[in-house]
């Protein structure tokens, strides 16, 4: 009597599934983030700006070299379709993450007081050795999130997360209450990531047989295979990471240690949307395209019909926070973050858009234009560069240098979102 709509029945298990990966990840990544959000009114009494200032400047150099310790094969983990070359993927990403690392000990043992002073903080010298360690297990979380994806295990990834934020704000707050807060910030960074790979490792481990087969062969096999990702991928994200970035380099050098304290507590507690929301939904979206790898018009369709929700939370989210966060901060963090209320409001624009932005760049890899993905990091970095250099010529106040940086970065922004809808328009018309 009543027929059956297989078709429609087919879209809506692969919407439901869509979704529900999306809720696993967000919610996953919502206890993460509730965690320090809780501790944050205690932590920014404990530990004063200059000390957030230092921290910012660590997680600078951490966050610059991780995402290129694997050279950026952990994106290639998605793409075999064989599940054995999806280990042996994962497997390159982690060899070449050890190298790396060791690389970068050598010189920190080497370098460590140049490279303090360099960076306008002597200080940080001491906490340098504990890069090589970051860096690594930065560079292992990233490929055992890639794998898990892979076999859709969105609870582990969730999971991993919560661990990840639980086991690094916890070391926080104890060593803040132990009057170790010299360094209890950074130590409490390398404990987190350390958590973080526990749960998703466990999943990679269970490979032991595709991993003890696999050949010196093999992975020269891959490595070849995927080479675009080192050669372009690998430069776009290390540029667009500095350019992230940068700007608590040139505050320390242009300004002072307590000024960074005050912006970077600003800037990390305005990405807590793009951590919470966008990477969740990036990384489903990133799934969803990729089953799609070929099939041009179905890629717009999904690019677009993510565009239109990614918008709309943009919107909900970020415009209430532009007319309440000033007033938010000194009342949530203590009066001391007067000042980063006030970065806070000139930043939340630009933060909507790259909230948008960010969560949808994926797109250029799935389609395998790395080289144009690079040429935008390049404009990123160097528009950032000259923003802060003008600022310094003319001698400008940070809140008018931050100003001139929101909105440079805004219209950069836009105009990659604008290439990134042409080329799947271009795609689909072509038939590609």
């Amino acid at each position: 009597m009543f027929a059956i709509n297989w078709s429609l029945a087919k879209k809506f298990t692969i919407k439901s599934e869509f979704v529900r990966n999306v809720l696993t990840l967000t919610s996953g990544t919502a206890f993460a983030q509730l965690i320090p959000l809780l501790l944050a009114p205690f932590l920014s009494r404990i530990y004063n700006p200059e000390e957030f200032g230092r921290l910012a400047l660590y997680l600078s150099i951490v966050q610059i070299l991780g995402v290129v310790s694997s050279g950026r094969y952990e994106l290639a983990i998605m793409l075999p379709k064989k599940q054995k070359e999806g280990v042996q993927v994962t497997l390159l990403s982690i060899i070449i993450t050890f190298i790396f690392s060791t690389i970068t000990l050598l010189a920190v043992l080497f370098f460590s007081n140049d490279i303090a002073i360099a960076l306008g903080d002597p200080k940080l010298s001491e906490w340098l050795y504990l890069v090589p360690l970051s860096v690594l297990l930065m560079g292992l979380f990233n490929a055992l999130n890639y794998f898990n994806t892979r076999k859709k295990k969105f609870k582990n990834i969730a999971k991993a997360n919560i661990f990840k934020s639980f086991g690094g704000n916890l070391t926080q707050l104890l060593l803040g209450l132990a009057k170790f807060t010299s360094g209890g910030l950074i130590i409490g960074q390398v404990v987190s990531h350390l958590f973080g790979n526990i749960k998703m490792a466990k999943t990679f481990l269970k490979y032991k047989e595709e991993i003890r087969s696999t050949s010196r062969l093999d992975l020269k096999v891959l490595a070849k295979r995927y080479i675009n990702f080192p050669k372009f991928s690998m430069w776009g994200i290390f540029l667009n990471t500095l350019a992230i970035n940068v700007t608590n380099f040139f505050v320390s050098w242009f300004y002072s240690m307590v000024i960074l304290g005050q912006y970077a507590h600003a800037y990390r507690y305005l990405t807590v949307p793009i951590t919470l929301i966008g990477r969740s939904i990036g990384q489903v979206y990133f799934q969803k395209l990729s089953s799609q790898h070929g099939n041009a018009k179905s890629m717009e369709k999904i690019f677009l019909g993510s565009l239109k929700k990614i918008i709309l939370i943009a919107i909900v989210v970020f415009l209430p926070a532009y007319f309440f966060i000033e007033d938010f901060f000194p009342i949530f963090f203590g009066e001391k973050w007067v000042v980063a209320g006030e970065y806070a409001k000139i930043l939340t624009p630009l933060m909507g858009v790259r909230f948008i932005v960010s969560t949808l760049s994926i797109s250029l890899t799935v389609m395998e234009k790395q080289d144009k993905e690079l040429l935008m990091h390049v404009a990123i970095i160097i528009g950032t560069v000259l923003i802060w250099l003008f600022a310094y010529i003319y001698e400008m106040s940070i809140k008018n240098a931050i100003e001139l940086y929101a909105i440079g970065l805004s219209v950069v922004y836009i105009l990659i979102l604008g290439y990134i809808y042409s080329s799947f328009k271009r795609n689909s018309l072509i038939g590609a």
